[in-house]
């Protein structure tokens, strides 16, 4: 048996890790050959009411550990005696009892249990029956999320969950989080949503996804009331997994991916880019700089350091690399105590090329030890305890210049530049601000190790009063500590360049030293915090007859210091405290009603203004409970919910505002009898004593609908928020007070409307064949507008910004490019250049003064965060088969695809690099159609502006996960210990349709950077 394990797991990463399971088989091994001396085999299959098999039933012997799972064909084999009893029991079914006596073989068919199928989901500060809520919360499965081999939580949500948006922007090993958006933005200040794990404020990715057992989106004001000030920008809830009752349940899981970069840049080679130095001087009447025969050097590199031809990005970057990520977990426990621990390791390099002579390493990678326990003990019939800790141990290696350097220089080095190496093997270099070597850049400029640890401490306590005072009532309480601390050592390594020239009258090689190498460096930096939080809560659940009734009352208080701060103001804590309450009334089933308030404040606010409050009022009326609804009807549930309240956002920028500070450096006098310079005091900041919070006053309707016994499930909320008070600095000031613009005081005049729909609709079923399916899409849509900004009125009202989308891009409305000097001559007169040449740029005359100038300028294109995100997928299979498939996409938002390398030259002649997509579509008197500017020596400051013609739709449909699986016959697996086994194999960004080939469409502006990861991931799930 130890033999075939031995075998079976060698393959497996880790392979230390596996090796203490096995040692437990060696002890068990034995146990389990005596035990089943006296047993017999019995086999059975469970069925629901309509016979149709119920697979993952468990099938327990009562009073011991012993239990097996049923199959998908909902069969099941167990030794047992003849005086045993089995215990049957599943998720929303009666649990059954049968003693086997004389029988081999048993059929059992369970009742659905009414009660069980009132299923719970997270809300804030606690939980409640799906059936009863009325607030707006999506919910998406630890499952789930698990599909999508990432080392960052945030990148595997995007498209799952309706009222999310996501953008992920870069692929770093450990800077490759994407932004999170709650229904959008509704501030242009602090967007991002309320992140509690385990009801703490914690960051969402460092999170893995392995310990998740619930994750919960709040969206409007019945749901993130109790948050108050913290809860206008939406709230994500996370739970972590827990023990539960039963012998201990040992889970390893490991994963291993092939990463390929998506997207590299790809630049015109050396022939093309002196070629193009040619044309642009002829563009401008001056002689070509190189001959034919120059030309054939570098098209042939036979002279390869006077005429190289370098693919830097070949030079420098790898196309593949990899990742692993591995799990283990135990659970179980008894009456007393339930446990479940985790350990995550978790390893992903990056894509730099290396030097194998260098001692230290020098590619990207980040790796991530992750450690979480939960206990549970029951101290007596009422009173219970919880432990939580938490531990996030990450160590990330990087060049030591950052991934934008890197990628910058790849941007400004050309092909013909400088060779990689010189003839005598020092590195290649020029002159100037050119001579940073793209290759040096990433593989000897030394390197740099940050560390970052992270320590998470959680205790709570539930004391049930309902024997005391009165049934239903009970308290809480919860502490938690949590502790991070970074530090990064910079070891830069000024690295030795040399410009080759040529050969002297002799035949040696001639060079100029442009920089001698330095001995590597030393620079530490850490930085520190702290966060205390505690919690205290009365809670009170009662059914009378009809009518059930919920309340809560919790009081908590935060604190948060920058032990590292670098000045006194900054150590100051950063507190935050209040109460929250919340009620609820149900009759029958029929009718709901909750109410939920927030009091709660910040120090970052003058005294008597720290404090607000913030309630919301929801309902619910749940139609198909009515009596004059058909219960034959298609329509198994059909309930219609609507809220309004309001909540606030304390994120509004720089703190304690409402002083006015002096900077103690200002500007110098002359003073005194020798006329000696004086550094004088100004003023810093112009302080507001009226500032206080943002207030997003928020509506939600919406409809939950189940059809054909629960087969299609759809939800549908439609949202208005009215974001008033968001923190500016006053733009209408003028310049003639003397008033410098950078001490104008802040102060709580913005407005935005922020409006959209957000739905979700899942259909899922099994037949008695062995055939499930389940189907999902979501779709989220959010549009805001700005109301007011205290922007000055400009000249022209198009030109205003109020009335337009937070983040709405301006620019001029291109008509495509001057095809001669007559279409220039008799067009409106252009005013950025003296000389407008046929290829450049035409721009449309907005105001009709027959001048183009920063006047035309006008909302052009849409944000760049999308105003619709949507998702769709699901999982089909059969018996042991699984193909699951997950499509994610966006619209409406643009990019603009500009920058150096589309702007040919912009620094002079021979300076930036290429991209060929520039390159293959740009105006010629041999190609008029081109679709970009011709070439100029110099900088065209005409062509090289904000505008349509770098515009791009950045709309995309994404199959975001693949995936396939087999899960192992328990048959084959039983004799070697294993309850279930599963090996899947999946993958990551698989295929992206857009309209933009240059760069991925979750990019950045400009022509990108460290790419985004298409992960190929087998992996392998066994269960002891």
């Amino acid at each position: 048996m130890i033999k075939l394990i031995d075998i079976t797991l060698r393959g497996i990463n880790n392979y230390k890790w596996v090796s203490l399971l096995i040692g437990i088989f060696i002890m068990l091994e034995p146990l389990t050959a005596f035990s089943a001396t006296f047993q017999k085999e019995v086999k059975g299959k469970v069925v629901d009411n309509n016979g149709m098999p119920l697979p993952g039933v468990t099938v327990l012997i009562k009073g011991t550990n012993t239990g097996v799972n049923t199959n998908f064909d909902g069969e099941f084999s167990i030794g047992a005696e003849r005086d045993d009893i089995l215990v049957i029991s599943f998720i929303g079914y009666k649990t059954e009892e049968i003693q086997i006596k004389d029988q081999n073989e048993i059929d059992i068919v369970l009742e659905e249990d009414v009660a069980e199928l009132d299923e719970t989901v997270i809300v804030g500060f606690g939980t409640q029956k799906k059936v009863s809520v009325t607030g707006s919360i999506s919910t998406v499965s630890a499952s789930e999320l698990q599909r999508t081999p990432t080392p960052s939580l945030s990148n595997a949500i995007g498209g799952r969950l309706p009222g999310i948006v996501t953008r992920q922007a870069s692929g770093e090993p450990g800077f490759d989080a994407a932004q999170i958006f709650i229904r959008g933005m509704g501030t242009w200040v602090n967007r991002a949503p309320l992140i509690l794990v385990d009801g703490i404020e914690r960051d969402i990715n460092s999170i893995n996804a392995q310990e998740i057992e619930s994750f919960s989106v709040l969206k409007d004001a019945s749901a993130t009331a109790v948050y108050g000030v913290r809860g206008a920008n939406g709230v994500i809830l996370i739970t972590t997994k827990r023990g539960v009752k039963g012998k201990p349940r040992i889970t390893f899981r490991t994963e291993s991916a092939m990463l390929t970069a998506m997207r590299l840049p790809d630049y015109i080679n050396g022939p093309e880019y002196a070629g193009l130095i040619n044309e642009a001087l002829e563009n401008v009447g001056q002689s070509p700089r190189f001959s034919q025969e120059e030309l054939e050097r570098f098209r042939t590199g036979s002279d390869p350091y006077l005429y190289p031809n370098v693919d830097w990005v070949d030079k420098v970057l790898k196309k593949h690399t990899s990742q692993y990520i591995n799990n283990l977990s135990v659970s179980g426990g008894g009456d007393v105590a339930q446990y479940y621990t985790n350990i995550g390791y978790v390893v992903q390099n990056g894509i730099y090329k290396e030097d194998e002579s260098n001692p230290y390493n020098t590619n990207a990678q980040m790796k991530r030890y992750n450690y979480r326990s939960n206990v549970d003990i029951t101290l007596s019939d009422n009173l219970t305890m919880e432990l939580g800790v938490g531990g996030i141990i990450q160590h990330g290696n990087y060049p030591g210049v950052s991934a934008p350097g890197i990628f910058n220089a790849l941007r400004i080095i050309s092909p013909i530049q400088y060779p990689v190496f010189n003839p005598d093997g020092t590195l290649g270099g020029g002159l100037s601000y050119l001579g940073e070597n793209p290759y040096g850049q990433a593989t000897q400029s030394g390197y740099t190790a940050q560390d970052r640890n992270t320590l998470q401490g959680t205790f709570g306590a539930k004391w049930d009063l309902s024997s005391l005072i009165t049934p239903g009532l009970y308290v809480q309480g919860r502490f938690a500590y949590d502790h991070y601390y970074a530090a990064s050592t910079d070891r830069n390594k000024p690295y030795a360049l040399s410009q080759y020239v040529g050969k002297d009258a002799e035949g040696n090689d001639m060079y100029n030293l442009i920089r001698e190498e330095q001995p590597m460096g030393y620079v530490e930096n850490n930085s520190a915090n702290r966060a205390v939080y505690n919690e205290a809560s009365v809670n009170y659940e009662r059914s009378f007859d009809k009518h059930t009734i919920t309340g809560l009352a919790l009081y908590n208080r935060r604190e948060y210091i920058d032990l590292t701060a670098g000045n006194s103001t900054a150590n100051l804590p950063y507190r935050r405290e209040g109460l929250a309450g919340r009620l609820t009334y149900s009759f029958d089933d029929r009718y709901l009603l909750e109410l939920n308030v927030g009091y709660n404040g910040s120090e970052n606010f003058p005294e008597g203004k720290r404090f607000g409050f913030f309630p919301s009022i929801s309902g619910g009326w749940i139609v198909s409970e009515e009596e004059f609804w058909d219960t034959e009807s298609i329509v198994n549930h059909l309930k219609f919910r609507g809220s309004y309240g309001q909540v606030g956002n304390d994120q509004i920028g720089p703190r304690f505002i409402y002083n006015t500070t002096i900077n103690r450096n200002g500007q110098g006098y002359m003073f005194g009898e020798n006329m000696n310079w004086r550094t004088g005091f100004d003023e810093a900041l112009i302080g507001n004593p009226n500032v206080t919070w943002e207030v997003a006053t928020k509506t939600n309707l919406g409809m939950d609908l189940q059809l054909f016994n629960n087969i299609i499930n759809l939800q549908v909320d439609a949202f208005l928020e009215d974001r008033e008070g968001i923190l500016l600095q006053r733009q209408d000031v003028p310049w003639v007070t003397g008033i410098y613009p950078w001490i104008i005081p802040y102060a709580n005049r913005g407005r935005v409307i922020n409006k959209g729909i957000d739905s979700q609709l899942e259909i899922k079923n099994s037949t008695p064949s062995g055939f499930f399916y389940s189907l999902r899409g979501t779709f989220t849509f959010a549009r805001n507008k700005v109301i007011e900004n205290d922007e000055p009125t400009p000249l022209y009202s198009y030109q205003a910004t109020e009335g337009k989308r937070i983040d709405q891009p301006f620019g001029l409305v291109s008509l495509g490019l001057f095809q001669d000097q007559e279409e220039i001559d008799n067009s409106p007169r252009q005013t950025f250049m003296e000389t407008v040449r046929p290829g450049d740029i035409k721009y449309q005359d907005m105001n009709g003064d027959g001048v183009i100038d920063s006047y035309d300028r006008v909302a052009i294109g849409h944000p760049r965060a999308p105003e619709i995100m949507y998702g769709f997928g699901g999982t089909v299979g059969y018996k042991a088969f699984e193909l699951s498939t997950f499509f994610s996409g966006v619209a409406n938002t643009s990019l603009f695809v500009d920058g150096p390398s589309m702007y040919a030259f912009t620094m002079g002649l021979g300076t930036h690099n290429i991209l060929k997509e520039y390159y293959d579509n740009r105006w010629t008197p041999e190609n008029p159609d081109g679709y970009y500017p011709g070439v100029i020596t110099a900088e065209n400051v005409n062509n090289y502006r904000t505008s349509t013609h770098y515009l791009q739709d950045a709309s995309y449909l994404r199959l975001k996960n693949a995936e396939i699986a087999y899960n192992v016959p328990e048959g084959l697996v039983n004799n070697l210990g294993i309850s279930s086994s599963r090996v899947f194999l999946n993958g990551t960004n698989l295929f992206t349709w857009d309209g933009i080939d240059v760069i991925d469409p979750e990019s950045n502006y400009g022509t990108g950077g460290y790419p985004l990861q298409r992960a190929i991931n087998l992996g392998v799930e066994v269960v002891f």
